[in-house]
């Protein structure tokens, strides 16, 4: 009896302890989480992602752009075609965003929706007018013979990005490389730009290309010129 009136003692001192506070939860950081899947080039796991991360930041130009990259890379047109979209209706017009979405929605022969269109005023949507009105060519091919290469090579995006404050500025154009992973702009105005596979994360591939009148400017993509080894532009211009 003692013994048992011992232990009803010991559980109401338990009780009235109380229970240990529970730890304090740490909040899933959903769009850090997006963005190291997008520099990985997990694209299934980067759209996933990202498509929470919108939801939770509806205004962020960088998510709706990275899901748009995203969705060109799944082959899922419609979705790159709406964030795409976003992204011209939204980012400021000269930022890199908005200028390699216009020309992605261009090339896709796609009608842009305008900020006025969007809100409801009388501007009328247009397709994205092509900057690139010179006589010369940028062409290569992206190879990778170094064990197991960091992202599909095939149907990769390539951009072309003008240099700032040289009259080539104004300039951005994108291409996906052909199932044998060449790539060629054409139509390109003579002057100097950067040459790279990525305008937001790390890229495999930054490198300063000069492109003379009428000429055509060749240059192969692979691991002996990559960020690893070469950078033309180590403060990400």
């Amino acid at each position: 009896m003692r013994r048992f009136l011992v232990l009803v003692c010991l559980a109401a001192a338990l009780g009235a302890c109380g229970s240990p506070a529970p730890a304090p939860t740490t909040e899933y950081d959903v769009v850090g989480e997006a963005m190291k899947a997008f520099d990985k080039s997990d694209w299934v796991l980067a759209a996933r992602l990202l498509r929470e991360a919108v939801v939770k930041q509806p205004d962020d130009v960088r998510l709706h752009y990275s899901l748009g990259v995203c969705a060109t890379h799944l082959e899922l047109r419609d979705e790159a075609i709406r964030e795409f979209q976003w992204v011209v209706a939204h980012a400021p017009a000269n930022s890199p965003e908005a200028v390699a979405a216009r020309n992605w929605l261009a090339a896709a022969g796609v009608l842009i929706r305008s900020a006025s269109s969007e809100s409801g005023g009388s501007g009328n949507a247009g397709v994205a007018a092509d900057p690139g009105l010179g006589k010369s060519a940028v062409r290569g091919q992206v190879s990778w013979n170094e064990g197991e290469p960091p992202v599909k090579l095939t149907r990769l995006q390539i951009f072309l990005k003008g240099i700032k404050g040289t009259p080539t500025t104004d300039v951005h154009l994108v291409r996906r490389t052909d199932e044998e992973g060449r790539f060629e702009f054409k139509n390109v105005p003579a002057g100097t730009y950067k040459l790279t596979n990525r305008i937001a994360g790390e890229p495999l591939w930054r490198l300063k290309v000069d492109v003379a009148d009428g000429q055509t400017a060749s240059v192969d993509l692979t691991p002996q010129n990559s960020l690893r080894v070469r950078d033309d532009f180590p403060d990400g211009q």
